[in-house]
Formats: structure tokens, C-alpha cells, sequence
């Protein structure tokens, strides 16, 4: 009998340690997966934000009137301010929505980008940004105009922040490149809008005579836990692109009326 238990217990040792060879194995890979599964969820929520702000944003710009707050020919460094509305520019102030809130820790002293809905997205002014571009559309499906309609944004109807920002005067035009501050190669030519992306979108038979305003925002995402190898799969930072389009009634083409 003594001998048939000291046989299952020498038995029964290698088993044992196998299993801990297993789990040692194991472990690891179970703990990076979830990690990756908490990272994915901090993405998940810093996405929502993100499309959150676009959609403020365009709120915001949707009860406004762009021709009231027309930009200059030439941009004015530290004319307007976020906290005050006069003078008031339609293209900046709807910028402002994705500033950080008044008397937050974010917000610089002094700072005139403050007052706004953003109290988790940073917006980096060396690599983020946000486009702004208005569409009149006549008929159903025919875009006459696109705004801004000054010297400096003719050819391209869009209007960026950081072009006009006032804090990081070096980055201009980040909605076209990537996320490294120190590399200028060019991404995007285009923003998601544009007046013949919007016009291949229209319906026949819509209602007719309509005005939109588009709202972009370019965000540069860095992991909050960093994992090592990560990179390896995703790039980090990686660049977040929301975009809201939103009916603008402002611009919407009205009748001549007929003379008596």
C-alpha cells in the first residue's frame, strides 16, 4: 500500500510542475490581452468625445450666421477671444467648442482659447486641428457656393484653426499631415468635405434650396497605457477624424423677389 502511494505521488509531481511551466506561459499573454482590451476601451471613449465636440460644434455653428462673423483678408493675430463674443467671428468662435473649459487645468493663464465643451480632448495645437466649410446649395443637388470665400481660402472653401490660432503659430495646416510635430510630410491634400464630396452625396428630388455647414476635427490619440509592442500593430499616436455635417439655414439660397 506505502509503496503504491509514494508510486501516484512521484507520478503526480511532474504534472504539477508542468501546469506551472503552463501558467508561466500563459500569464503573460492573458494579462497583455487585457490590457490591450483597457486600451481599446480608454479608445472607444476618447473616440465618443471626439464625435461629441464635432457634433457641438456644429450645433453651435447651425443657429449662427456666417456673414456676421466674416473673416478679415488677412487674419489679425489675438483679435478675438473665446471667453467674449465681441467682435465675434463665426469660424473661430464654433472653434472654440473644442477648447478647454473656462478655469480648467488646462486652460494657459491669460489663455484666449478657453470657454469651451472640452474638458478630456486636449487639443494639441501643434498637431491637431479643426476645418470648418460651409456649402449653399441650390435646387436639389447644385452647389453654387462655398465658404469661407476670402483671398487666402478661394481656392480651398475650408477654413482651419491652425491656421489662426494664436498659441502655436509655427504648425499651420496639421489637418494634412500626421501626427509627429517634426514631420511635414503631407498626408491629405483635402478635407472629408469638400463642395464636390457633398454634391456626389445629395438626393434628386430632396428638398430644395439648403445650406450645411461642415465641421472637422483632426486628433491625434496617444495610448494611455503605452504597451510595450504596441506599435508594432498600431501607430501611436494615432490620428482620430470626426466630421459632423449639419444643416445651416443662414446660407441657404432665398427667391429674388419679383418686383410689383
Amino acid at each position: 500500500m506505502l509503496i503504491l502511494k509514494v508510486a501516484q505521488l512521484i507520478k503526480s509531481r511532474p504534472q504539477k510542475a508542468q501546469s506551472f511551466v503552463e501558467l508561466a506561459l500563459v500569464l503573460p499573454i492573458v494579462l497583455l490581452i487585457l490590457l490591450g482590451l483597457i486600451e481599446i476601451a480608454f479608445f472607444i471613449a476618447r473616440y465618443l468625445d471626439v464625435i461629441d465636440l464635432t457634433r457641438e460644434a456644429a450645433r453651435f455653428a447651425s443657429i449662427k450666421d456666417p456673414q456676421i462673423g466674416k473673416p478679415e483678408a488677412v487674419w489679425v493675430p489675438n483679435t478675438y477671444d473665446c471667453q467674449n463674443a465681441t467682435p465675434f467671428n463665426f469660424y473661430y468662435h464654433t472653434a472654440c467648442v473644442f477648447s478647454p473649459p473656462k478655469d480648467s487645468g488646462l486652460c494657459p493663464p491669460a489663455s484666449r482659447f478657453c470657454n469651451g465643451l472640452n474638458p478630456l480632448v486636449y487639443l494639441d495645437p501643434a498637431v491637431d486641428d479643426v476645418v470648418i466649410s460651409i456649402f449653399t446649395v441650390e435646387g436639389s443637388t447644385f452647389i453654387t457656393n462655398a465658404y469661407p470665400d476670402i483671398p487666402e481660402s478661394t481656392t480651398d472653401d475650408y477654413w482651419a484653426f491652425s491656421d489662426h490660432d494664436e498659441v502655436d503659430t509655427a504648425h499651420n495646416s496639421n489637418w494634412k499631415k500626421g501626427c509627429d510635430p517634426n514631420n511635414g510630410t503631407i498626408v491629405r491634400t483635402a478635407p472629408h468635405y469638400t463642395p464636390a464630396s457633398v454634391q456626389a452625396e445629395l438626393i434628386s428630388g430632396s428638398p430644395l434650396n439648403k445650406g450645411f455647414v461642415a465641421i472637422e476635427f483632426f486628433y491625434c490619440y496617444h495610448q494611455v497605457l503605452n504597451l510595450p509592442f504596441s506599435n508594432w500593430l498600431v501607430p501611436n499616436p494615432m490620428r482620430i477624424h470626426a466630421y459632423t455635417l449639419m444643416p445651416l439655414p443662414s446660407v441657404q439660397p432665398h427667391p429674388t423677389p419679383t418686383p410689383p
